[in-house]
């Protein structure tokens, strides 16, 4: 099988052959692996612990986690797998960086999965998974999160650990916490207002993390999320759900940037590059990409490499394996 590599920036796409020379390294030049919505069984347990011991060989600048580490019904939130995840986890060989998915947050109340309460189980995740100000993993990074940030007007430090910034030459990174299901709208008057405060959340971490980029003078930002929200539905369909004030606010303050943004999120299982298409209305925003990882029943990874140097193209994305 051939793999196949694309470099992003600035709306230019160029496929080259696996091998073949991209660009000159340099000894700034790091590589990401980019992972999740697996482990829903024990077939792709398997799977996962051969993918990690795979990638256990190689020395990445992180390893990223896009959630859903669990299946969505007849799989209970649990302590015990909680706790399970992350003695996993913290056994990469690499820095490792997860941000929860719907799976083990707004998914719990179903019957299937014990009927839990979300909000008592996305503050378990933020107990276990987010203790200090550094990643998971034998190597770690330092990060800052949204729940120790105040602003110049004294704004208290908010409850959202798992939304997370770092950088690593001239490349800023950062989390926020947009899941799928609708993000959580639609289940109950307790959910859709958790999901208003965390969206006005997401959106000033945000627009701080390019504040910062353009402050810094950045190459490039990378944005993680779990949710795809929306690319393959019909643009009526995501303008009437949840993730529009969060898109309009990412997209204007994107584009306003102009340098390459890359947008990496799961979901939908499906492994996906492509030039960024607004899912409101399909408007196209040249400076942005999106890559989705894949997921059940396919166990894989995406491999991003990181070029500092060259600022109209520094992300390199392609499918890291042949898929478990």
């Amino acid at each position: 099988m051939r793999v196949f590599k694309q470099l992003v920036g600035l709306g230019a796409t160029l496929f080259l052959l696996a091998g073949c020379a991209t660009s000159t390294p340099s000894n700034r030049d790091f590589s990401i692996a980019l992972l999740g919505d697996t482990q829903y069984n024990s077939r792709d347990d398997l799977a996962f612990a051969n993918m990690f011991a795979a990638l256990n060989k190689e020395q990445f600048a992180f390893v990223f986690h896009v959630g859903d580490f669990k299946a969505g019904s007849d799989s209970p939130c649990t302590d015990a797998l909680f706790t399970a995840r992350l003695k996993q986890y913290q056994q990469s060989s690499s820095p490792l960086v997860y941000i929860p998915g719907d799976n083990e947050f707004i998914d719990c109340q179903r019957k299937s999965n014990g009927a839990q309460g979300p909000l008592e189980r996305i503050a378990k995740l933020r107990t276990l998974f987010y203790p200090n100000n550094e990643s998971l993993g034998h190597r770690r990074i330092k990060v800052a999160r949204q729940s120790d940030a105040v602003d110049g007007a004294g704004t208290p430090p908010t409850r959202y650990s798992e939304n997370m910034r770092w950088q690593r030459e001239g490349i800023i990174f950062f989390t926020v916490n947009v899941q799928g299901s609708n993000d959580g709208v639609g289940f109950n008057v307790a959910m859709d207002a958790e999901q208003r405060e965390r969206e006005t959340a997401n959106i000033a971490w945000m627009q701080a993390a390019f504040a910062l980029a353009r402050a810094e003078n950045a190459v490039g930002v990378v944005m993680f999320a779990h949710a795809n929200p929306g690319f393959e539905e019909p643009s009526a369909k995501v303008a009437a759900g949840a993730y529009p004030p969060f898109l309009r606010a990412f997209e204007a303050t994107a584009q306003a940037w102009q340098k390459p943004v890359l947008f990496a999120h799961g979901d939908t299982h499906q492994y996906r590059l492509a030039p960024y298409q607004s899912p409101i209305d399909r408007r196209p925003i040249a400076n942005i990409t999106r890559v989705e990882t894949p997921g059940s029943p396919v166990t894989n990874w995406v491999r991003i490499n990181v070029r500092p140097d060259h600022a109209a193209a520094p992300f390199e994305v392609m499918l890291g394996g042949m898929g478990f």
